[in-house]
């Protein structure tokens, strides 16, 4: 099923261009809820830089990847910075400190990965949180991983996340097209559009009117054995995009496995993956948002992809960030 309505989303076929426009009354209503209660929502400043990060399309566009680069540059340069979400995926927390060593089924896995490298909180509410944050560490910036439609508090910046392969499908909102909200108010919301991977979709064309800072990113493969045959598996937005990094640069990948976006490996899912990479003489590799949520006692014989995010003018965003 899932295959299915990504095509009617991202495919040029007439056949899945008629279905999307007969869901586009689904469509309506949709954008009928989205749009009129953020009418009257007043949004909170928090009297601290609020730099949010976030998408419109559903699915993943490297946000998270993205996110770890930017803030490790600005720790590193000696900026006191955290990062705040939801914790999807994870229990609904009001407001936790997340360590290392949580529980990705507490937290969800993109709050482990954050949290190995600044102050990293989960809250369901974020107002809430960006009190508690300021009270507890006062940091120079708060970075929200996505928030990019929530209008209850204010950012001081807006990054907008694209995948470069997939674009923004056939541009129309929930369900008959991939998009949360309308592209022409997004980009007009947005400070910055970052375009992660390959533009095969010319979206840089497509915005050439508009006045959006426009950047380009590559993903970056830092620790993988390439005289290994690989059975790839993942259950992230888009794990096609990581089957395809993958066969990008060059590693010989014999089987891919797909599991639903924050599935939870149990210890048959394992059982059943290494029977098949046993079988075959193929040696187990998933992403590191899928590593954290293996069970620590049977990760044993897994690789997980170490990927970075390379922006082509980092220190120019980074310092149009800050001041």
């Amino acid at each position: 099923m899932e295959k299915f309505i990504l095509k009617i989303w991202y495919s040029n076929k007439i056949y899945y261009n008629i279905i999307s426009y007969l869901l586009l009354p689904l469509s309506f209503v949709y954008m009928l809820a989205f749009y009129i209660p953020r009418l009257f929502r007043v949004e909170y400043n928090v009297g601290i830089p609020v730099i949010c990060i976030g998408n419109i399309n559903v699915g993943g566009t490297g946000k998270t990847s993205t996110l770890l680069s930017i803030v490790k540059q600005l720790s590193a340069s000696g900026k006191k910075v955290c990062v705040l979400l939801r914790g999807y995926g994870g229990q609904k927390i009001s407001f936790k400190k997340v360590l290392p060593s949580d529980s990705a089924q507490v937290t969800g896995d993109e709050a482990i990965l954050y949290s190995n490298c600044v102050p990293t909180y989960i809250a369901n509410n974020r107002k809430n949180a960006l009190i508690k944050i300021k009270e507890e560490i006062s940091p120079d910036f708060i970075f929200l991983d996505d928030g990019f439609q929530d209008k209850s508090v204010f950012k001081d910046k807006n990054i907008l996340l694209v995948n470069g392969q997939r674009g923004f499908g056939n541009g129309l909102c929930l369900p008959a097209g991939p998009l949360r909200e309308l592209i022409k108010p997004a980009i007009k919301k947005a400070d910055f559009l970052i375009i992660v991977g390959e533009d095969d979709t010319h979206i840089d064309i497509k915005l050439k009117n508009t006045d959006i800072v426009t950047y380009s990113a590559v993903i970056n493969v830092v620790n993988i054995d390439k005289n290994k045959n690989y059975l790839a598996f993942s259950g992230i937005g888009n794990n096609q995009s990581f089957f395809n990094t993958l066969k990008q640069h060059d590693y010989s990948v014999f089987k891919t496995i797909e599991f639903p976006d924050h599935h939870y490996f149990s210890r048959e899912d394992l059982d059943r993956l290494n029977k098949i990479a046993a079988a075959n003489n193929l040696t187990l590799i998933t992403t590191e948002k899928d590593f954290v949520r293996i069970p620590k006692e049977i990760r044993l014989g897994i690789e997980c992809l170490k990927i970075e995010i390379v922006l082509d003018k980092m220190n120019e965003l980074i310092n149009k960030l800050t001041n």
